[in-house]
C-alpha cells in the first residue's frame, strides 16, 4: 500500500485518505487480516481524531483491535465517557465467514477521516471493530481457529475472543451495541430440495429477553428497531424485523433468540441498547458484477450501520439516559421490578397467528409470499425474586475464574458464615418439546426451593445482586434458569438432588440470626 500523504484540515482531519484495501482492488480481492490491519495502522497513524486500540489476540494469534473515532481527546486516551455523547461500539465478522460487516466498518472509518458524517462526531463516541474473529477471516469459515463459535459463547466464555469482547465491553462501556451478520439465502432443505431461496434484505433484531431493563427495552422495542427498519427502508434498501432463518417451507417462524448466550441479549442485560444486523449474503452461483456480489453486500452494510448512527446521533441524550439507568440501576418489567422470569421461550401469537414472508423460486427468480405459522409471541415462566446474593459450594476456584472473565464481583468467604437460603432440589430434567432449527438443545430444570439455614465454608463465593451485572449473575448462577451456566457443554452439573448454587440473604455481620 502505498505511503499516505496527510493534509490536515483545522478539524486534525486527513484532506486525502486512501481507499480500503478491497475497494482499492475494485472489489476483486478479498483482503485478509494482515491486510486490513495495516491499513488501520495507517488511519491510526495519520488522523488525529482516530486511535487504534489492541484488544488481545485470537486463537490464531491474530491481533483484535478496537479503532476508536471520536472529537474527545479524553475519550480517545483515557476512554472516559461523556455526559453528552452516547458511546458506541460496533463489531463486524463475528463469523469470519461474513466478510460484509467488516468492510463496511473501513468505509465508515475512511469517509469519517475524510470529514464525512461530522454531526456523528458531535453526539457519538465510536468504539470500531473490524475484525472480532480475524481467525474466521482467513481460513473462510464461520469460527475461530480452535473452532469456537464465539457467536454464541457469552454465557460459558470458553473461547479467548469473546473474553476480549467482553473486556471492551467494561473497557468502553458502550451505551449501545451494534453486531453486523450477514445470512446466506441459499438452505439445504428450502432450495436444495424445495426449490425456494430466502428473500432478505437487511433484517435488525434488538435484545429482546424479557429480563432486560423495561424502560431500555421499551425504548428499542418501541422506538428504535421501528425507526431503523424505517429509515434503511426509504433508503432504498427493504428493511424488516428479525424473522431468523427460513430453512424449510412448514417450520414455524419468531424471531432473534431470548437466549444471553449471544452478544445481543448479553450486552441488553448488561444495560446496553443492543443491536443485530443480518444483511443478505447471496448465492455462491449466482452471477454478479463483483464476486458473490460483494460490492453491493458491502453498500447495504454500510447503509444499515450510518442508518443506525444517525438515529443514535439525533436521539444521543434520551438514548444515554436510558442506558446509563438500566446499568446504574435495573428494573424488571415486573409489578415490583425485581421479578426475574427463569423460563422464556417462544410461542404461537394468537393475535396473528401466521406471518407472510417473501421467497424467490429458484429456477426463475420468481418472488412469491408464503406464509409460516407465527411463533413470536414471548412466554414466560418460573418467576423468581432476584435474592441478594447467590452461593456456590462446588468448584470455587473455577466459578471464581469464570465471575471474574464476566467482571462480576464476589466475594470468597473466609470464616464460616450462617446465612438464611433458598436450597434448590432438583426434581426432573425434561428434554426441550420442540428446538428450532440451529438452536442448541437445552434441558428444562423442575426444581422446589426450600428455606433452611445453611453455613458457607472458607472458600465458598458469595455472588451479590446488588451490583450492575447482578440480574444478569442471576440469570446464569440460577439452575431453574434457561441461560443457566450448566445448560453449557462444559459446565454440565445439572442431576436430580440438591444444587450446589443457591439463593442466600445476607443479614449483617456474622449473619447468624
Amino acid at each position: 500500500m502505498a505511503l499516505l500523504v496527510w493534509v490536515c484540515s483545522g478539524l486534525g482531519w486527513a484532506a486525502v485518505v486512501p481507499l480500503p484495501p478491497l475497494e482499492n482492488e475494485h472489489f476483486l480481492v478479498l483482503p485478509d487480516s494482515r491486510d486490513i490491519g495495516h491499513y488501520l495502522a495507517e488511519l491510526d497513524q495519520g488522523v488525529e481524531q482516530a486511535r487504534l486500540v489492541p484488544l488481545g489476540n485470537s486463537a490464531g494469534g491474530r491481533p483484535v483491535q478496537a479503532m476508536l473515532v471520536s472529537s474527545s481527546p479524553a475519550f480517545l486516551h483515557r476512554y472516559r465517557p461523556e455526559p453528552d455523547k452516547a458511546t458506541v461500539l460496533v463489531l463486524a465478522a463475528q463469523h469470519g465467514n461474513e466478510p460484509a460487516g467488516a468492510e463496511a466498518v473501513q468505509r465508515l472509518i475512511r469517509e469519517l477521516a475524510n470529514g464525512e458524517h461530522s454531526a456523528l462526531l458531535e453526539r457519538l463516541n465510536l468504539v470500531l471493530v473490524a475484525m472480532a474473529n480475524p481467525d474466521g477471516r482467513d481460513l473462510s469459515r464461520r469460527h475461530n481457529a480452535n473452532d469456537d463459535n464465539t457467536n454464541i459463547d457469552y454465557v460459558a466464555l470458553s473461547a479467548g475472543e469473546t473474553r476480549l469482547l467482553v473486556d471492551a465491553l467494561q473497557t468502553f462501556d458502550p451505551d449501545l451495541v451494534y453486531d453486523a451478520h450477514e445470512s446466506g439465502i441459499w438452505k439445504r432443505v428450502l432450495t436444495k430440495q424445495q426449490g425456494w431461496l430466502t428473500d432478505v434484505e437487511v433484517q435488525f433484531e434488538v435484545g429482546n429477553n424479557p429480563n432486560i431493563d423495561a424502560g431500555l427495552r421499551e425504548y428499542t422495542q418501541r422506538y428504535l428497531l421501528p425507526a431503523l427498519v424505517q429509515r434503511v427502508t426509504e433508503a432504498g434498501v427493504r428493511a424488516e424485523p428479525y424473522r431468523g432463518e427460513i430453512t424449510h417451507l412448514g417450520q414455524i417462524v419468531a424471531r432473534g433468540g431470548l437466549g444471553i448466550t449471544n452478544l445481543r441479549n448479553y450486552a441488553a442485560l448488561q444495560g446496553r441498547v443492543s443491536v443485530l444486523v443480518e444483511s443478505r449474503l447471496d448465492n455462491k452461483a449466482g452471477r454478479y458484477p463483483t464476486p458473490r456480489n460483494i460490492a453491493e453486500r458491502v453498500r447495504k452494510q454500510h447503509l444499515a450501520l450510518l442508518s443506525l448512527l444517525q438515529l443514535a446521533a439525533e436521539d444521543s441524550a434520551r438514548l444515554v439516559a436510558v442506558s446509563r439507568q438500566a446499568r446504574s440501576g435495573w428494573r424488571g418489567a415486573g409489578e415490583d421490578g425485581r421479578t426475574l422470569w427463569m423460563d422464556v421461550h417462544f410461542g404461537p401469537n394468537a393475535a396473528q397467528p401466521e406471518v407472510w414472508l417473501p421467497l424467490v423460486r429458484l429456477v426463475d427468480g420468481h418472488r412469491q409470499y408464503h406464509a409460516f405459522a407465527n411463533h413470536n409471541a414471548i412466554i414466560t415462566g418460573e418467576p423468581v425474586v432476584l435474592p441478594p446474593a447467590y452461593g456456590v459450594t462446588r468448584e470455587r476456584e473455577r466459578m471464581a475464574r469464570w465471575l471474574q472473565r464476566h467482571h462480576i464481583r464476589f466475594e470468597t468467604v473466609r470464616a464460616p458464615r450462617v446465612l438464611a437460603a433458598e436450597r434448590l432440589q432438583i426434581d426432573a430434567l425434561l428434554p426441550q418439546p420442540r428446538a428450532r432449527p440451529g438452536v442448541r438443545e437445552k434441558w428444562r430444570v423442575k426444581a422446589r426451593a426450600e428455606s433452611a439455614r445453611v453455613t458457607l465454608g472458607p472458600g465458598d463465593l458469595l455472588v451479590p445482586t446488588a451490583q450492575p451485572l447482578g440480574p444478569l449473575a442471576a440469570l446464569m448462577l440460577d439452575p431453574r434458569s434457561a441461560n443457566a451456566l450448566y445448560q453449557e457443554p462444559a459446565w454440565r452439573w445439572l442431576a436430580p438432588g440438591p444444587f450446589p448454587v443457591f439463593p442466600v440473604w445476607l443479614n449483617g455481620p456474622g449473619d447468624e440470626q
